[in-house]
């Protein structure tokens, strides 16, 4: 308890201490919804209902805000106005009147209405433009026509937006949404873009399109209690909840628990989905939910006491260095004492694209006019998909967060697909036009073997697509390093590394060897050319066989006399003699 006092102490002797700086702007949100008849297929159930009544609640108190709901035709649904209670009451009656009967798709009017009075850009106003749609540009059965209307909104209603300092966030409700076109308004005005083939999900993806374009003060949920400080003076508790979840209960530190049926002072909004509790001047000390925890719940709070985080892209590259930097302001002045910053953590806190989350800490600045100021490098590859950052300052006795979205994605489309035979595949690239201008696309393709030799591959050109075959004759893996140039719609020139892609290669034999071990493997016998009869050679062969003959028979001959002439053995008169 006397670390909590002292802490609190310190936090009071600050208050007239720091750098000062401008006070937070006014906000000004036009909400535009699609009420065209392919909603009865993407929004069955009118789940913008809840959806919109859930932004009703969330827009801040003193802001100025109006809906407009299109299809061929563009009706102010709700007034554009001052928010207070009577406007969030006329806010509900509007959204309750959405429906899905109107035909074609009149974006390019729709945006013209929404805009109305965003002359020139208000450095003192935050202007906020949430469009939400299904479907693309249709306003008419001739396609020439809904092209140039196209054409119109990424020319003349851009340019208008983007002249008055608006941010567009868009949300595409269905896979037949001009995705494109959506991501290119909201890339252009530094807003965001959200698909979402599931209307159940409209609740959630309209709290963080609200929750990106205003960025609140918020409190970290410690699994069901959070702590209040004295220095809040409102706020507002997110809770989503399925359908057979139990009533959600808050249970304050030192009072009576509060419910929907006993809310003691409190404005509680509920709806399918959720429940939104707004509390003035809450009681300091650890409060307890009892309710269903998901991922998503918040406690938003208006406090003199923020953090304020900059650095953050919606958007960027998987190569992409950015610098996260993070300070606590006391009444829009920044603190710099160490007597009170010794005792905070500073914590970012990054889910990647597989939900694996991993924590660092940030450092104070080395330089000296920036003291107060804790950073954080990002220059990791980060892979394509969705990442958050949940940023917090945490004193134990309490704690701001705020909490980002960002898309991490190549603006060139990268594709390898093996063909029939193996170790042969087709590369293709294509800017994404939300991006980039599809037809200033000049790519670098080297091709590195596994013995290490390299190869340049030429594309051409073919439906929006580079393409070439790469043909592999070597087992092992191939990496493919691409390099491209091309042009943003602002007529940039921007050199992208894409980095490496590998494909397996497939050991063949190269038509030039095949040749050379057939001509060595082949063996040709030529017969021998038939010669002339040598008859003194007969001649010479013949007498000497006559000859060989002859000495023969005179050799038998004389053996054959000589033993006739030799004396007989007697051996009877030896015999007598004896």
């Amino acid at each position: 308890m006397r670390k909590r006092l002292c802490l609190y102490l310190l936090l009071l002797a600050v208050l007239t201490h720091g750098q000062s700086v401008a006070s937070e702007p006014r906000y000004d949100f036009r909400v535009v919804i699609d009420v065209s008849g392919s909603m009865k297929q993407t929004d069955p159930q009118n789940l913008r209902v809840p959806a919109l009544k859930l932004l009703n609640g969330l827009i801040p108190t003193g802001s100025r805000a109006g809906v407009w709901t299109f299809g061929r035709y563009v009706d102010m649904t709700v007034k554009w106005g001052k928010v207070n209670n009577a406007w969030r009451k006329q806010a509900d009656l509007g959204a309750s009147r959405i429906h899905s009967n109107a035909l074609l798709t009149n974006i390019e009017s729709a945006l013209a209405r929404a805009r109305v009075g965003w002359d020139k850009a208000d450095p003192k106003t935050r202007r906020i433009l949430l469009l939400l749609t299904d479907g693309k540009v249709d306003i008419s059965k001739d396609p020439a026509k809904n092209e140039k209307s196209r054409h119109k909104v990424l020319s003349e209603s851009l340019d208008a937006l983007k002249k008055a300092g608006a941010e567009i966030h868009a949300i595409a409700l269905s896979s037949g949404t001009d995705e494109v076109l959506l991501k290119q308004l909201a890339l252009e005005t530094n807003g965001s873009f959200a698909v979402t083939h599931n209307a159940d999900e409209l609740q959630k993806v309209f709290f963080k399109m609200f929750e990106r374009a205003s960025k609140p003060d918020t409190v970290a949920l410690q699994g069901k209690e959070f702590p209040v400080d004295a220095s809040i003076k409102e706020m507002t508790l997110l809770i989503f909840r399925s359908a057979d979840s139990q009533p959600t209960i808050l249970i304050p530190p030192d009072s009576p628990a509060i419910s929907a049926f006993k809310k003691r002072g409190t404005r509680w909004r509920s709806d399918k989905g959720y429940d939104l509790i707004t509390i003035e001047n809450p009681e300091a000390g650890t409060w307890r939910i009892d309710a269903e925890l998901d991922p998503d719940n918040r406690l938003m709070v208006v406090t003199d006491l923020k953090l304020k985080v900059d650095g953050m892209p919606a958007y960027a590259t998987p190569r992409e260095a950015f610098q996260i930097s993070a300070e606590l302001f006391n009444r829009d002045k920044k603190i710099s004492k160490n007597s009170f910053l010794r005792f905070i953590d500073f914590e970012v806190t990054h889910v990647d694209e597989d939900d694996a989350e991993t924590s660092h800490a940030l450092i104070h600045t080395t330089v000296r006019e920036d003291k107060g100021q804790y950073l954080y490098p990002v220059d990791q590859k980060l892979a394509e998909g969705t990442h958050s950052f949940v940023v917090s300052a945490d004193s134990r006795t309490f704690n701001r967060s705020k909490r980002f979205d960002m898309q991490v994605q190549w603006p060139v489309e990268v594709s390898i697909e093996a063909q029939k035979e193996a170790g042969i595949y087709e590369l293709k690239l294509r800017a994404r036009e939300e991006y980039l201008k599809p037809d200033g696309l000049v790519a670098d393709v080297n091709i590195e073997a596994p013995d290490g030799t390299h190869d340049s591959l030429e594309l051409e050109s073919d439906s929006g697509w580079l393409k070439t075959i790469v043909e592999t004759n070597q087992a092992g893996l191939y990496r493919a390093h691409i390099k491209v140039s091309a042009q943003t719609h602002a007529t940039e020139i921007r050199d992208i590394d894409l980095g490496t892609f590998s494909m397996l290669g497939t050991y063949r034999e190269t038509p030039g060897a095949k040749k050379d071990t057939a001509a060595q493997d082949t063996v040709v016998v030529e017969p021998a050319k038939p010669e002339g009869i040598n008859w003194k050679l007969v001649g010479v062969v013949i007498v000497v066989v006559n000859l060989s003959l002859l000495l023969l028979l005179i050799f038998g001959w004389w053996l054959l006399k000589r033993k006739k002439d030799s004396p007989e053995i007697v051996l009877e008169d030896e015999e007598v003699g004896a």
